[in-house]
């Protein structure tokens, strides 16, 4: 096949609306993207492809009608070896060779999605549906409805539980656990979340679990096991305890810390690498530490210089907050885990919104050393000695 036939049959497909999804890959040369992702989207009552076009690890959006998408093309066909296209009638797979380029077709009969930029979400727990533990917390009606006042605390749960199933995913891909999992939230407060896991983990994974939730408030511990008494939940318990102090499991799969005040973050990843825990996730709160003590050397090399950030009181403990979670995630890193931090909601209903999620890897002793190099040296530009070094240093796995 010849890159004219290549081209028209990309023309035809995205002429007539048939394209669902174009992946394009292995760059070729020195051209401006590594790759580029095409979409079809109605923005404004106006059909559109948007093209999502990386580099530098970052990625940039551009819609454009479909004239301006088809006259692209020529150039993102010179530039790619390896083409995906996903049409409404076939995936289409094309490898560009030294004189021709091979092409996989399968059919398929995909059903025709919304292309509205701004459609419903789709959530893992859809309103409509009555959930008993969601009724009891107040979030929804009897008619499965959710209350105004509780659409931010729906959909934060929500998006807990998407990473809670991404989390579940990996594990079971990297065969840490099968159809078994235990899990601890650690300052689970009213237990929002700690409930939510326990319904998906029986009502959407089929999944046997061991649940616990623990929190310093003994009054509302209480309360939260007479919750699951009431609803006949089995297999879950609430403990009122210090993180420092729990020991009522081992080897546990998953921890889990929401908003987990300044330190109390610290002794939650502590607590996960004590129990051995498969993954870890924390959403951390109120990080004073790192604020304090920098404000308290301004020798250091942050200080070295005219700081535009350090002169400001507002913008040190904006830049403090989002250092102490870059050396928490580092941290984990040389505690043998994969981290990823990631915004666990939108920033229009909380702004500690930052979750670092860590997974257990076998890193190799170079890449250790590498990060112990980046850990010692972002230690020292900021100046400071953080409680998390004393707590995880005898981790590392260097």
């Amino acid at each position: 096949m010849d890159k004219e036939k290549v081209f028209e049959l990309l023309k035809e497909n995205f002429e007539n609306k048939n394209i669902t999804k174009c992946i394009f890959s292995n760059m070729k040369g020195d051209y401006e993207y590594t790759k580029i992702i095409i979409k079809p989207l109605i923005i404004k009552n106006n059909f559109i492809y948007q093209f999502e076009q990386f580099k530098n690890n970052k990625a940039y959006h551009s819609n454009l009608t479909i004239e301006e998408a088809i006259q692209k093309l020529s150039t993102i066909i010179e530039n790619f070896y390896q083409y995906v296209v996903f049409t409404t009638e076939a995936d289409i797979q094309i490898i560009r060779g030294k004189k021709d380029f091979n092409m996989k077709s399968t059919c398929n009969q995909k059903e025709i999605c919304s292309l509205e930029h701004n459609k419903v979400k789709r959530y893992i727990l859809e309103e409509g549906t009555p959930i008993p533990f969601l009724i009891r917390l107040g979030i929804m009606g009897e008619d499965g409805k959710v209350f105004k006042k509780s659409y931010d605390k729906f959909r934060q749960i929500n998006k807990y539980l998407e990473f809670i199933d991404e989390t579940i995913k990996e594990l079971k891909n990297k065969k840490y656990i099968d159809t078994h999992i235990k899990a601890v939230d650690f300052g689970c407060g009213k237990s929002y979340l700690t409930f939510a896991l326990h319904y998906y983990l029986k009502n959407i994974q089929n999944m046997t679990f061991e649940v616990i939730g623990l929190d310093l408030k003994k009054d509302v511990i209480e309360h939260c096991n007479q919750i699951a008494k009431d609803l006949n939940m089995e297999n879950i318990e609430f403990l009122t305890g210090d993180i420092k102090d729990f020991n009522k499991l081992k080897n546990v799969d998953l921890i889990f810390s929401l908003h987990a005040c300044n330190n109390a973050t610290d002794y939650s990843l502590l607590k996960g690498l004590e129990l051995d825990a498969k993954a870890i996730l924390a959403v951390p709160c109120c990080q004073h530490e790192f604020n304090q003590k920098m404000s308290q050397n301004k020798k250091s090399e942050f200080f070295a210089f005219e700081n535009p950030i350090g002169k400001h009181g507002i913008l040190l403990e904006k830049f403090a907050s989002l250092a102490t979670d870059a050396f928490r995630a580092l941290s984990l890193e040389l505690c043998g885990y994969k981290t990823q931090v990631m915004e666990f909601i939108d920033m229009e209903h909380t702004p500690k919104n930052i979750l670092i999620r860590g997974i257990k890897e076998n890193p190799n002793k170079n890449t250790l050393e590498k990060k112990l190099q980046e850990y010692e040296v972002y230690k020292k530009f900021l100046g400071i000695e953080p409680l998390l070094d004393t707590l995880l240093k005898p981790y590392f796995k260097i």
